[in-house]
């Protein structure tokens, strides 16, 4: 009896030609996605991020839906690696450390290295790019920010060794980690929810400040902020705020504001304590278990929001108000969404559209129409096999 060949040369090399396929068809959904982060398109789903969209649509992990959109925005600027893995000559975990270590200027030389350089040994050289120039970050540690002159945005940056930042980020990482998921389970950036951490810590550092002047924060809003979305407010520093995000400190905030009729005069100084009582803050909290958006149930930094805003007419009652994480409290003050119904029953959120929100939603037809095999004609150009025939 002829014995079998040991491997089937055949197998190899169509698995070779799928693997260089993957390669492409991920490139080109890589490409999607940095055009859908570019033009933000991920809002209309009341997304936090880009990756928090794929988490969303796909299921996929908070962590690869991270990587996807990182590398897909890198690799834009970088022709060659990309040529490269469309080719199928560099794996994903290839790219994903090569976009790492590549500058533009560099990116021709890193693409010619890393197809033949393991995985490993590109990790590694990321983490010795990661470690270099230790004395020259400590010497020129920092902290700086700034207030935007055109948008309501403060800006900061800094630096420090990370050795000397190893309590800091543990501080941070911690109380990030503790945050509640999303809808459908999924989670906020990482980077977003450690913001959210440093601003707790902030506040909980001023609140115990014992002189008042320094524990407060204070926002001046003219009465008319409350009901005109062109009046405006500012915080003591001066910085302007959307008449939107005025009424929502207004709503349930931790700070001092100082309501004032159109002539200055300040007729109302509110949030200094709450004006919602705290038995009705505490019922209303019982009630919803955690932000009322669908599926969101985050229970931590809660707040509580007049469905209906008091200076519109809408009463401090159980009726009128439904407890919402910081993230979908912004989305309906200034993202342009809305709430209707009933919240001791069922509530609906509306898209700035006019449409209800449906959680999961997808394009019917779309999902419902079969995906064929990859047939010889779908498969690149550069990557079929030479015809032999002629």
């Amino acid at each position: 009896m002829e014995k079998a060949p040991l491997y089937d040369t055949d197998r190899y090399t169509a698995l070779d030609r799928w693997q260089m396929v993957h390669s492409a068809s991920h490139l080109e959904i890589l490409d999607e996605v940095a055009r859908m982060d570019q033009t933000e398109d991920w809002t209309f789903d009341g997304a936090s991020s880009m990756a928090n969209w794929l988490v969303n649509r796909y299921q996929m992990s908070h962590r690869t839906a991270s990587e996807w959109v990182r590398v897909a925005n890198k690799i834009q600027l970088l022709p060659a690696i990309k040529a490269a893995y469309q080719a199928g000559r560099m794996s994903w975990d290839q790219v994903r450390a090569a976009t790492r270590l590549a500058t533009s200027e560099t990116d021709d030389e890193i693409a010619e290295m890393a197809p033949d350089t393991p995985v490993r040994e590109l990790n590694k050289k990321v983490r010795e790019l990661n470690c270099r120039h230790v004395e020259e970050v400590h010497r020129d540690r920092n902290f700086t920010w700034r207030f935007d002159e055109n948008l309501p945005v403060l800006w900061f940056s800094g630096k420090m060794v990370a050795s000397e930042g190893v309590e800091f980020v543990k501080a941070i990482t911690r109380l990030a980690a503790k945050a509640p998921a999303q809808p459908g389970g999924t989670y906020e950036p990482f980077e977003a929810r450690c913001l959210d951490a440093v601003l707790m810590l902030a506040s909980q550092s001023r609140g115990a400040d014992s002189d008042p002047d320094r524990a407060t924060a204070v926002v001046h809003i003219p009465l008319a902020a409350l009901t005109d979305d062109q009046a405006g407010s500012e915080s003591e520093e001066g910085v302007p705020l959307l008449a939107e995000t005025a009424r929502r400190l207004v709503c349930d905030a931790r700070l001092q504001v100082n309501v004032a009729d159109e002539t200055g005069t300040v007729i109302g100084i509110g949030r200094t304590t709450r004006t919602i009582p705290h038995w009705l803050v505490r019922i209303v909290r019982k009630r919803d278990e955690g932000c009322r958006y669908p599926g969101c149930r985050r229970t931590r930094w809660i707040h509580i929001h007049h469905i209906i805003h008091w200076a519109h007419g809408g009463p401090t009652d159980l009726d009128n108000l439904i407890s919402l994480c910081p993230y979908h409290h912004r989305l309906i003050h200034e993202g342009g969404w809305h709430i209707s119904g009933d919240p001791n029953g069922k509530v609906v959120w509306v898209m700035p559209g006019g449409h209800p929100y449906i959680p999961g939603r997808r394009d019917r037809d779309a999902a419902a129409t079969e995906v064929p095999m990859l047939d010889d004609w779908t498969i690149p150009e550069h990557l079929k096999e030479p015809d032999d025939t002629s």
